[in-house]
């Protein structure tokens, strides 16, 4: 079995108003959603209630398809951010999912409000030059928008 992210579906609740301390588990797979609340006060404390949490999510995620397994064993990676509304980082499989492909995507409503996208691959312009010609598409594309809408 592959090794969980260390609170990989567990939070924590806090809410001193209502004493209610305790480890939240939260998994969904194929809309069955798993869901288990492990209170500091009856688990013994707080370090009993997250062993008790682990050992639930744990239970949870030994039952899954070894895909989702391996999904949820692998770190996250950093979401990339281009700092332009309308320009944004995607990865994206193959069907197969043998080839992974990463691209930055310019996008933007046209004048007659039809959506409108542009792709421009990592590993053809690399990774700087891909994320200016998106942004510069996306400008440009806006900019032809309000130019037609007048």
């Amino acid at each position: 079995m592959h090794k969980t992210r260390t609170n990989y579906g567990i939070s924590r609740i806090d809410q001193p108003d209502k004493k209610n301390h305790g480890f939240y588990v939260r998994i969904t797979h194929n809309g069955t959603l798993y869901q288990r609340y492990f209170p500091d006060k009856a688990s013994g404390g707080k370090n009993k209630a997250l062993g008790k949490a682990k050992a639930y999510r744990d239970e949870v995620v030994a039952k899954l398809p070894k895909y989702k397994q391996e999904a949820i064993a692998s770190r996250r990676k950093k979401i990339l951010q281009s700092g332009v509304t309308g320009v944004t980082h995607v990865v994206a499989k193959a069907p197969g999912g043998k080839k992974v492909y990463e691209y930055w995507q310019a996008a933007w409503d046209d004048a007659g409000g039809s959506r409108r996208t542009a792709k421009f691959s990592i590993s053809r312009y690399g990774q700087k030059e891909a994320l200016e010609m998106a942004k510069k598409a996306r400008n440009k594309g806006v900019r032809s928008a309000r130019r037609k809408k007048k």
